[in-house]
């Protein structure tokens, strides 16, 4: 962890300069740290802050339509498309130094164990300017999203389809998305706060719709979104599992809190993906062969995007 310390410091979070409408960097995981990095269990916490500048496009528009109609007052012509955009980069270099800025944050971590990259985001875009920050600070990230042997959109269509399938500890939570056709933009039917074995639900199965997003409940503890990628999005732990963290430290240090916040969470979901990935049948052999291949050492896999 000290050499990926002294790699973080070099892309440190440094505030945008005046003409920069965007910055990234590393920040403290913990307020009260030092570190750019928590580490616990061979697990790794990050946190990227993006800061960028709040330029609203109709204020942008606006000047935009009042400086073309001065030129084309004063010259007497029409100003071609070329032009407008010329006139429009100069607005933005102009607002820029003046303009407010805002901060996001993108957190994630290393599994070294496990070999997975898990990051925090609510968008794959997010998730892969994480990623990329990452790859520039240590050099190399051979990562590979996650592949299964079994398609999501397979078994979640087997699980809705017959109760006996589901594994045991997995419950359905009243949510789902059913599409008729998976590769273009077909027919779709958004069920939320149903009854998911009701006979109106499974008429779209047998009429041909597969599922493509299963809100699911595993052992109580952990409750998703599962998508069709692979990806899980509105994660939520269970009411046990936050009472436990909650248990787990007696006073209010916040670097005592993060660490038990972070190995209770960061545990759970362990099991919770090993128990996923064995539903779809394991990783995808060719995915795993392929990645062998190409790094040995540095077989990982990206485990979607967590939200």
């Amino acid at each position: 962890t000290e050499q990926l310390q002294e790699q973080l410091n070099e892309h440190r979070f440094q505030p945008c300069k005046s003409i920069e409408t965007y910055r990234l960097g590393w920040v403290f995981p913990a307020a009260t740290s030092d570190q750019l990095l928590h580490a616990s269990n061979k697990k790794i916490l990050l946190c990227l802050r993006r800061q960028e500048k709040v330029i609203p496009a109709a204020v942008v528009n606006e000047i935009l339509k009042e400086r073309v109609e001065e030129l084309e007052l004063k010259d007497h012509r029409k100003v071609g498309r070329k032009e407008k955009l010329n006139i429009k980069e100069d607005i933005l270099t102009e607002m820029t130094p003046k303009a407010f800025a805002k901060s996001s944050y993108t957190w994630g971590y290393l599994d070294l164990a496990n070999q997975w990259v898990i990051v925090d985001a609510a968008s794959s875009k997010k998730a892969e300017e994480f990623l990329d920050l990452l790859r520039q600070t240590i050099g190399s990230l051979p990562v590979i999203p996650l592949n299964t042997e079994v398609t999501p959109t397979t078994l979640m269509t087997h699980w809705l389809n017959d109760i006996s399938s589901r594994p045991a500890g997995l419950a359905l939570n009243g949510q789902c998305e059913l599409r008729s056709d998976l590769d273009d933009e077909g027919s779709v039917i958004r069920c939320k706060q149903q009854e998911l074995d009701a006979e109106d639900v499974l008429a779209h199965l047998q009429a041909g719709k597969q599922v493509t997003k299963l809100a699911i409940d595993w052992q109580e503890r952990v409750q998703c979104i599962l998508n069709e990628d692979l990806s899980i999005k509105r994660l939520r732990f269970g009411d046990d599992l936050l009472t436990e963290a909650q248990d787990s430290y007696a006073d209010e240090d916040p670097m005592t809190r993060l660490d038990a916040d972070f190995t209770l969470m960061t545990l759970e979901l362990q099991r919770f993906l090993h128990e996923l990935i064995e539903w779809h049948g394991g990783i995808y052999q060719s995915a795993k062969t392929n990645d062998k291949a190409s790094d040995s050492n540095a077989n990982k896999e990206a485990v979607g995007e967590v939200a």
